[in-house]
């Protein structure tokens, strides 16, 4: 499970993901959980080297347990961390079984790699696509909060306050939200 920006516990003393829904998403897979700390600066760079330093991490686990899948879920520019990373792991011969990315910019980051199942979870009040996503349309350029090839789900109970922050954050530690708009997507 991968954060998002400005989320590292390391730096800010806070997580992105709740003690109770990282137990979920453990049970919801009947498998044990790992959340990778990045740095969660805001540079192509920051994710970049957050990408490569989890490719590492799961390609050592996966050495040692390689009957067990692979599966990476991650919250706003962390689901962009975890798009490089199936990519990575793809160019070592590695295959991500499941990738969830909740609230992910879509923009410069595609997933190039095939995974067993992409799903991306999105509303249209998240700030963080909307005021992005407008300045990439000012400069002549097309603006989706989807991603090509995904099963893209909009979660409509996350649509909460005016174009606010507060519907980015509503989906990635929803218990409920990932019940009605997750698990019916997972195969």
């Amino acid at each position: 499970m991968i954060h998002g920006t400005w989320a590292n516990p390391e730096d800010k003393g806070y997580s992105t993901w709740t003690p109770e829904f990282v137990e979920y998403v453990g049970e919801l897979f009947n498998e044990s959980v790992k959340e990778f700390d990045w740095t969660g600066k805001n540079k192509k760079s920051a994710r970049l080297k957050g990408a490569e330093t989890l490719t590492e991490e799961i390609y050592d686990w996966h050495t040692e347990n390689p009957d067990d899948p692979i599966r990476i879920v991650g919250h706003s520019h962390g689901g962009n961390v975890g798009i490089m990373t199936a990519d990575l792991l793809a160019e070592l011969g590695m295959s991500v079984e499941t990738l969830i990315t909740i609230a992910t910019p879509v923009r410069e980051y595609k997933l190039t790699s095939d995974v067993g199942q992409h799903i991306h979870m999105y509303n249209n009040l998240d700030i963080t696509q909307k005021e992005l996503g407008g300045r990439w349309r000012l400069m002549g350029l097309t603006f989706t909060r989807k991603f090509k090839g995904a099963d893209n789900v909009r979660a409509k109970d996350g649509e909460v306050g005016f174009w606010g922050i507060d519907a980015h954050s509503t989906m990635h530690s929803s218990r409920d939200i990932w019940i009605k708009y997750v698990e019916p997507l997972l195969r």
